[in-house]
């Protein structure tokens, strides 16, 4: 979870202080509040994708590392925010995974659930992560965290440094975002730094008023 995306949960649900002159401490004011009501607030929009996307990437890990068990492969859940979608991995037997968020408060959520080893409090962007190393990970999962406002496509490169050569890069985009990294995709693939293992449309709410489906895109990291 990224700072953009709390930006626009916190005007919708009404929490930010239009009156408030500094904008950053209006924002960080308003994350206290939307901590608690964050996870009831997806739960109420039935938002559903995280349970497909670690699904897909369960049986992608199962193709590609099949003579590793579960609990060898490690995981990066970058944007975890309070960790719902490590929670989808946990349940299906992946116990070696770290969370990468920019919020701290997000992050303490997430601790809370029991199923992170390291929690990394940094921004993601093209610049380097100094608690990771290069080709640390098996596999990425990134959920809602690929759109303009959060994570910009030359950061998709710093992704791909955390994980191994011939490993797998996860991530859920929503469809109308996807053009604004189709360019950067085309072009980590022209260079050979990775190749499409899978893109597929998964359920994303069952609410009217928000999308059907989302892009579920794998790629595996030929060189990092």
């Amino acid at each position: 979870m990224h700072t953009g995306e709390l930006r626009v949960s916190l005007h919708v649900r009404g929490l930010r202080n239009r009156s408030t002159a500094n904008k950053d401490t209006t924002i960080c004011l308003g994350c206290v509040l939307f901590l608690y009501c964050f996870e009831d607030v997806l739960q109420g929009a039935q938002v559903i994708f995280r349970k497909p996307l670690a699904e897909s990437l369960d049986a992608a890990i199962k193709q590609v590392f099949p003579d590793k068990t579960q609990s060898q492969i490690k995981i990066i859940d970058a944007g975890a925010g309070t960790g719902l979608a490590g929670l989808e991995l946990f349940k299906l037997g992946y116990t070696n995974i770290d969370a990468l968020d920019i919020s701290q408060e997000m992050l303490n959520e997430a601790k809370k659930k029991n199923i992170y080893k390291k929690l990394i409090c940094a921004p993601l962007t093209e610049q380097r992560i100094s608690e990771i190393e290069t080709g640390e990970y098996h596999t990425m999962i990134s959920t809602g965290t690929l759109a303009i406002a959060h994570v910009t496509p030359e950061a998709v490169e710093e992704m791909i440094r955390m994980v191994k050569p011939g490993g797998l890069v996860c991530f859920s985009m929503r469809l109308s975002h996807v053009k604004e990294y189709e360019e950067k995709m085309l072009e980590l693939e022209t260079t050979g730094k990775w190749e499409t293992f899978s893109k597929e449309k998964i359920p994303y709410s069952e609410k009217s008023d928000l999308p059907k489906e989302i892009h579920a895109f794998i790629f595996k990291v030929l060189q990092n």
